[in-house]
């Protein structure tokens, strides 16, 4: 019985880890997807628009695939909130209007908390209504081609946008250099 147990535990551990999925709207998808394709950990992205319904309407999002052993969703909130303007719920820097208004897409209840707790902290660090929504996964509709790793295909098109648009450089943007800043519990 025992030695049945410990050859399952171990058949558990050999198993390769399945990935985790998270979903961020912070105004344009191309700044989004930079911020985190090449984050170590991170597996894939996926540029598009998340559908919630009406009363929430259409955002421009990155769909952000990752391994949970190596990268934890609270780090991944720590990239995010250190990359949007929180308090502007209309759009972000010049992208204006609620398809490039930021919100976080949860999907269960382990990321509505962690999602919760990270604002949370954040009003309260920064003393001001943080305007970012938390929403319920819906849809998504992936965008066309000419729009996945776009900052890869068209570097200075892709740099031009992001200067002229006001989008914070995206080089302070690792864990690293934002550890002791805004940072979110590792752990999920």
């Amino acid at each position: 019985m025992v030695r049945q147990t410990l050859m399952m535990l171990l058949l558990l551990l050999a198993l390769p880890a399945q990935a985790a999925q998270a979903v961020f709207a912070g105004g344009s998808f191309w700044v989004m997807e930079r911020l985190f394709a090449e984050q170590p950990g991170v597996q894939a992205t996926e540029t598009g628009w998340m559908n919630s319904g009406s009363r929430h309407l259409r955002r421009q999002v990155v769909r952000v695939e990752y391994d949970p052993r190596t990268l934890s969703y609270g780090e991944l909130l720590t990239l995010y909130w250190a990359a949007v303007d929180a308090v502007d719920g209309e759009g972000q820097f010049c992208d204006r209007g609620t398809e490039f208004s930021p919100a976080l897409y949860v999907q269960g209840a382990l990321q509505q908390k962690w999602a919760q707790q990270s604002r949370a902290r954040l009003a309260l660090a920064d003393n001001r209504e943080i305007r970012v929504r938390i929403l319920p996964e819906g849809s998504f509709e992936s965008a066309p081609a000419r729009h996945q790793q776009y900052y890869q295909r068209h570097p200075l098109l892709y740099a031009g946008y992001r200067r002229m648009c006001g989008y914070p450089a995206g080089e302070g943007f690792t864990l690293q250099a934002l550890a002791g800043g805004l940072l979110v519990a590792t752990e999920q």
